[in-house]
């Protein structure tokens, strides 16, 4: 079975023999270009051979490039211009052109010019070996296949996987002697300076190939094409071997180094040590009772009549709603309004007593409720200017036909005299109110059902809006807040006939506050009277109980008895404690901490955690009471 593989120009040996690797076949066409480093690499043309020699395979090279078939000659691989005709062979044709292996001499000729081009690269400076290597021996070539073979375009690769293929280190050797001793010889004639450039090549040459051999005893074949390019690379330029100089003196990096440790122990050792020591002094609960009066009318604390300052805070908020009337009764009602009664008549006042009748245009009769006296008129160039008065007016008889609109009266007693038309009324709004009958009228059950809706509805929104507005750590206790109807009013009064009245209310809701520390100060002081000398009050409260609390909010005054239950310390002196400790080891320091009786409990916290006492540095030592 045969195999042709196309091997692109950057494609190292170890592309090559990994695809030897992978493929059955038991003969291999590679076809390299002209322009491939594989073919100027005899080390790794050597490696092929040795490689399809242990797998029993047979591997020729096709290329058009002279130099290269040679190269491959001289390490025992077959090679050819063009590819044979085999049933494997691409049928697209990709070179015309009939290629024919060099004379011997030509080949020189192609070593020689290349020689010469390392050997200008390589620096004037450097002195090479003056062994001269063996003349290299030429041999004829054979002619090859004839003319209209050409090299296929696209290499094939059969889907087939094999075992993972480790090399093993007895496998490949690499020889400095073995790099072109043939091609050696042609340099015999060249300065001594100038000789060694196929042993520089062979140097990177051979570390590239260590560097394989190594990878594949590591890796499976498979994975050696992944990364063969971490150690191999592209191709480079031949260039002369230097040794690198190391720019920093080894004294002066020593010197550097043992400063930065001596720094590091430095900062080790005076600057991260410190130490933590956490208390919890000695205590004591105790309880004290207040009788307390909270007063609008002072600012500050009285500590001897036990007065602390209070605020009182009041809010009115109005609601109307509309409800229907329930009531009945029998209602024998006379219409009633009002009327403007004119005087046109001289400029003497007219008196109207109590019930003078007034006829208005539909004949209805209404009579004043209370006696007036209307204003004379006036005179000005010699007109008469009415003068006028307003009047209330009730009808004469009960009923609705009573209830008209507004009109114009007359004064039925003038009636034959001259005051007939010069006294009259006239009303701008209807007479109301008349009626006669049973009717739906307002009565005390529905004013008060109501009234107590409407509560229930308007204290809610009262209470939230009012307790927005009380400042933030003030408190309120029992019957301190007060919330009450201050008023209310309906459109139409208890037993006036409506189908439907509108009830108006006006809730008011009344607090006296105060601050809780004004209490915790009374009664920080009144401890402080009876406690020892090395204690003292923590500041902080467990608990106040309220009982007892009167309001008066015309005085603006609250009066409640407070028990309050809290705790007091014994005192303790921290930068005392903190000479005592600096310095000392873990046991001296709880020796010093048991020899405090006001010392409850403790804790010492060493850090970093190597540190094993309390540091010299009283900066470093942290004395934390809880």
């Amino acid at each position: 079975m045969q195999k042709i593989i196309n091997l692109k120009p950057e494609e190292e040996v170890t592309t090559a023999v990994e695809y030897l690797w992978e493929t059955g076949a038991e003969q291999v066409y590679f076809v390299v270009s002209d322009s491939s480093v594989f073919l100027r690499n005899i080390i790794g043309l050597k490696l092929l051979k040795r490689e399809a020699d242990r797998l029993g395979k047979t591997v020729v090279l096709v290329t058009k490039d002279e130099v290269g078939r040679e190269m491959a000659k001289r390490v025992g691989l077959a090679s050819r211009a063009v590819m044979p005709k085999i049933s494997q062979a691409p049928e697209e044709l990709s070179d015309q052109d009939i290629l024919r292996e060099m004379p011997p001499k030509e080949f020189e000729s192609l070593i020689k010019e290349e020689v010469e081009i390392k050997r200008r690269a390589t620096p004037q400076s450097r002195r090479m070996s003056d062994i001269k290597p063996k003349k290299i021996e030429t041999k004829s070539f054979e002619e090859k296949k004839s003319m209209g073979e050409f090299l296929p375009s696209e290499r094939e690769v059969e889907p087939e996987m094999n075992e993972p293929i480790f090399f093993e280190p007895e496998e490949i050797e690499i020889k400095k002697e073995e790099f072109l001793p043939e091609a050696a010889e042609e340099m015999s004639g060249m300065p001594a300076r100038q000789q060694p450039i196929a042993q520089e090549f062979s140097k990177e040459t051979e570390w590239a190939l260590k560097k394989e051999r190594k990878l594949a005893r590591l890796w499976p074949a498979g994975w050696l094409a992944k990364v063969k390019k971490s150690f191999v690379g592209a191709p480079k330029p031949f260039q002369p071997y230097q040794e690198k100089k190391d720019f920093i003196p080894t004294k002066f990096l020593a010197v550097f180094i043992g400063a930065a440790v001596l720094i590091a122990v430095a900062v080790l050792y005076f600057i991260l040590p410190k130490a933590e020591i956490n208390i919890v002094p000695k205590s004591e609960a105790f309880s004290q009772d207040l009788n307390l009066v909270t007063d609008k009318g002072i600012n500050k604390i009285d500590l001897a009549q036990n007065k602390i300052p209070a605020q009182l805070i009041k809010l009115d908020k109005k609601q109307s709603q509309e409800f229907s009337a329930t009531g009945s009764r029998q209602l024998n009602e006379k219409a009633r309004g009002t009327i403007t009664i004119f005087n046109e008549y001289s400029s003497s006042p007219q008196v109207l007593v109590a019930k003078t009748r007034f006829i208005s245009d539909n004949e209805k009769v209404f009579r004043i409720t209370k006696s007036i006296t209307i204003p004379g008129a006036k005179i000005q160039e010699g007109k008469i200017i009415a003068s006028s008065v307003d009047a209330e007016v009730v009808a004469d008889q009960a009923g609705e036909e009573y209830n008209i609109g507004p009109g114009n009266f007359k004064i039925p007693g003038f009636q034959g005299s001259p005051k007939y038309n010069a006294f009259y009324g006239r009303s701008k709004a209807a007479m109301s109110g008349g009626a006669a009958g049973t009717f739906r009228v307002v009565s005390q059950e529905d004013f008060d059902k109501a009234k107590n809706n409407l509560w229930q509805s308007l204290q809610p929104a009262l209470d939230k809006e009012f307790r927005a507005q009380i400042p933030n750590g003030f408190k309120i206790i029992d019957n301190a807040l007060k919330e009450e109807i201050s008023s209310v009013s309906s459109d139409v009064e208890v037993g006036g006939r409506a189908e439907k009245f509108i009830l108006t209310l006006k809730g008011t809701a009344k607090v006296l506050l105060f601050d809780e520390k004004d209490i915790l100060q009374i009664a920080t002081q009144k401890i402080a009277d009876r406690i020892k000398d090395n204690q003292q009050v923590t500041g902080k409260i467990d608990q106040i109980n309220y009982s007892d609390s009167q309001a008066d909010f015309s005085k603006g005054q609250l009066s409640f008895r407070a028990k309050i239950n809290g705790k007091v310390i014994w005192k303790i002196d921290a930068d005392q404690l903190q000479k005592e400790m600096a310095g000392q080891d873990e046991n001296a320091v709880k020796e010093i901490l048991a020899r405090h009786q006001e010392i409850a409990n403790a804790q010492i916290i060493f850090w970093p955690f190597w540190v094993k006492s309390v540091p010299d540095n009283l900066d470093k030592v942290k004395v934390k009471l809880e």
